[in-house]
């Protein structure tokens, strides 16, 4: 944690980038289970990084997936499942990754275009759920700004539920979007990577500066 905000860094795909962000305070550590993302690893080789991560919450990031498939990455040993999905899902299917891994385990990442806002009937299926910016052909990871005001009113609504803020985030403008937002928990990957994938860490010790002093 730096200061008040809660902190997950995503897209880790290395022992030495987990280590790194870990020790700049990084709460939640995502790995991207997605294999269209350039971020992608597969169970294999978390598997074998498993051993040697630190011992930082860890977050298993998946588009739509069968619920046997959640059932499967549970097995080594997630706290949470990052799940996107596209808004006009059957509520069946979103409900059947809730009974899966469990209403405080899910967090729910909808694919909302502009104008479009978080369903009620998702709410009572998980705790946390993570607005992204939106994109018509990517589940996130687009390192484009998402829409704060959008988060904030949500927010605001529905206070009993944890609200993840991402999309775009960066050293250079984490600071205004704490202000803009009042968000206590913040998903970061592109922002502060050298290349997809790839975390940098002048950039991630710059984001630790413009948390902790904003």
């Amino acid at each position: 944690m730096i200061g008040s905000i809660t902190l997950k860094v995503c897209g880790i795909t290395s022992v030495n980038d987990a280590v790194t962000s870990a020790g700049i305070g990084a709460d939640w550590l995502g790995f991207i289970f997605y294999p269209d993302s350039p971020r992608h690893v597969t169970e294999a080789k978390f598997k074998v990084m498993a051993a040697q991560l630190p011992t930082v919450k860890k977050v298993a990031v998946c588009v739509e997936p069968a619920p046997p498939d959640l059932a499967r990455l549970g097995q080594l040993g997630f706290d949470a499942f990052q799940v996107h999905f596209r808004p006009d899902l059957p509520l069946p299917q979103i409900a059947a990754w809730s009974e899966a891994v469990g209403i405080s385990r899910l967090w729910l990442a909808p694919k909302l275009p502009p104008g479009q806002d978080v369903k009620a009937e998702w709410l009572p299926l998980a705790r946390t759920f993570l607005l992204d910016t939106f994109h018509p052909d990517k589940f996130g990871g687009t390192g484009q700004t998402g829409d704060w005001a959008k988060y904030e009113r949500h927010a605001a609504a529905h206070p009993a539920t944890t609200w993840i803020l991402s999309g775009g985030l960066n050293p250079d403008n984490v600071a205004a979007a704490v202000a803009a937002t009042d968000t206590l928990f913040i998903d970061v990957s592109s922002g502060v990577e050298s290349s997809p994938g790839l975390k940098c860490q002048e950039k991630l010790f710059a984001f630790w500066r413009a948390l902790g002093h904003r």
